[in-house]
């Protein structure tokens, strides 16, 4: 044990006693002039496309907290790690290491973060999803595992539309196990392939991470206008710790207070919906702008028949070819959105392609070969024709089609780009009199389309080229909507084979190490 002699802890008493009071010898503790500025956590780590949020306390010189203080945040080297300027959080871009700092009442403190790498591979050959399961299994059927799965599975929480990122480090797929808790029903996520570092794309962050953000309060007023079913509701504002339920009959309202939101630094959405019939409601009116320790309006969100969404939310994701971003599809409209690969906070519509000039119900980016800005779309045209064509992103005309069919023969129920940009694949309905979907080629040197499959009564819904083009892997059903298995053939249709029962969404690995 340490002791003080007499003499010396009289001598820091005094100090003590002549500081605190204004008198001479120190500032008094409630100085509000800004001496130092201290961020937490120290030294903090987060991985590529993580996201950690930090905070600043402003202290006086005799270390008392100065409040309301605004700070400014700001990184380094934002190419090693970016921060939100307003809210302090961090999202990791590079390995590396890089200082953020906040500056506040004139004065700026700083810490170090560290990047580390998420970049994880493997071996195996596919992924593909079984209900709320992500699976990996190996060309010969071998080594079938589980490597992530829905929170809650008993819920029935499902997974689809799995992407693998071209580097293979990431699968990005479509859930709806935040439907409750996010804007749309079905949000898409970014997991690595051993299950770990599972990351929101769309309405971000993960709910999950909300706790590491400064919290405030928020009320909201919900109006039904033109609802004749009381409920329940379900209502959430974004960034909150869960919903809250309500019956609100027809010409009623009810007003809600949610205590612990976290401040995204954005307006945070207000969402209602209407769990049996489906329905969910938003307003950009009604949003809220958070502030740790105090209390929002988020204004009013007007619940009426032809304000409502029907199976809103976002499926179909697919990865850039540089890894920059991921294009996915609104799931009621066939509208093509995109987001990056490190997502900003809060919600955000950003189209792919002018809405107003294209329809693509079904997409794909093109290999790097072809450019990474190069898209291939399913499109109704004005005609009443589908239309296989190839535009670029942000484009509002369309070209000349390299394949086109009367609508009759339904929609593209899939397409894919050949690896090495010779051509695609699609599955379509076979003909007029003929309801079985079957797999189609069209290169474009020769400007033929052959149909590779045979079905009769079967359907080929969603499929997946390997690497090297020689291979296709496909679900294989009996009817449009009901279970599949996933078989695997050579591309010219020969030497087909059973991989997997029950599954969908099959994803050839472009990069097995």
């Amino acid at each position: 044990m340490r002791v003080i002699g007499i003499t010396t802890a009289l001598a820091l008493a005094l100090a003590a006693c002549s500081g605190d009071d204004g008198g001479p010898g120190g500032p008094a503790e409630n100085d509000r002039t800004v001496a130092t500025i201290q961020v937490t956590p120290s030294n903090p780590s987060v991985d590529e496309g993580g996201t950690v949020a930090l905070g600043a306390t402003a202290k006086n010189a005799a270390g008392a907290t100065v409040d309301g203080i605004t700070f400014t945040w700001s990184s380094a080297d934002p190419a090693v790690a970016s921060a939100a300027q307003a809210t302090g959080v961090v999202t990791g871009v590079a390995a590396g290491t890089t200082t953020v700092s906040a500056t506040g009442g004139g004065k700026t403190g700083s810490t170090t973060v560290t990047v580390t790498s998420s970049a994880v591979t493997t071996t195996a050959a596919l992924a593909y999803a079984r209900g709320g399961d992500i699976r990996l299994v190996d060309a010969d059927g071998g080594n079938d595992r589980a490597v992530w799965t829905t929170p809650s599975p008993q819920n029935g929480y499902a997974v689809s539309g799995l992407s693998w990122k071209p580097d293979g480090t990431e699968i990005a797929f479509a859930s709806d196990h935040e439907q409750a808790v996010s804007l749309f029903h079905w949000d898409i996520f970014a997991v690595r392939p051993d299950g770990s570092g599972l990351r929101k794309l769309t309405n971000a962050p993960a709910h999950d991470e909300l706790a590491g953000y400064p919290q405030g309060a928020v009320t909201v007023r919900v109006s039904n206008i033109g609802m004749a079913d009381a409920g329940p509701y379900f209502i959430y504002v974004l960034g909150a710790e869960e919903p809250q339920t309500a019956l609100i009959p027809a010409g009623e309202s009810v007003t809600l207070t949610f205590p612990k939101v976290a401040d995204l630094g954005v307006p945070q959405l207000v969402v209602a919906v209407l769990p049996l019939a489906g329905y969910r409601w938003y307003d950009v009116g009604a949003a809220a702008n958070v502030q740790p320790g105090q209390t929002a309006d988020a204004g009013t969100l007007l619940l009426s028949f032809g304000g409502a969404l029907e199976s809103f939310g976002a499926v179909g994701p697919a990865w850039r070819s540089d890894g920059a971003k991921v294009a996915y599809l609104e799931a009621s409209s066939c509208i093509l959105h995109q987001t990056p690969a490190s997502p900003p906070l809060g919600s955000t519509f950003d189209h792919l392609l002018d809405p107003d000039a294209f329809t693509p119900c079904a997409y794909d980016y093109a290999p790097a070969s072809v450019g990474a800005s190069q898209l291939l779309i399913a499109h109704l045209d004005d005609e009443s024709n589908v239309d296989i064509l190839r535009v670029a992103e942000g484009s509002s005309t369309a070209g000349q089609p390299d394949v086109t069919y009367p609508l009759s023969e339904r929609f593209v129920r899939d397409l894919r780009w050949l690896p090495d940009g010779s051509g695609f694949l699609f599955a379509k309905q076979t003909a007029l009199l003929d309801e079985s979907v079957n797999l189609f080629e069209h290169l474009f040197a020769t400007g033929q389309t052959r149909q590779i499959t045979t079905l009769s009564g079967e359907h080929v819904r969603a499929f997946s080229v390997s690497p090297d083009g020689q291979l296709v892997a496909f679900e294989r059903a009996a009817t449009l909507d009901g279970p599949s298995a996933i078989w695997v053939m050579r591309r010219d249709g020969t030497q087909a084979r059973l991989l997997v029962q029950n599954g969908t969404s099959p994803a050839w690995n472009p990069s097995p190490r």
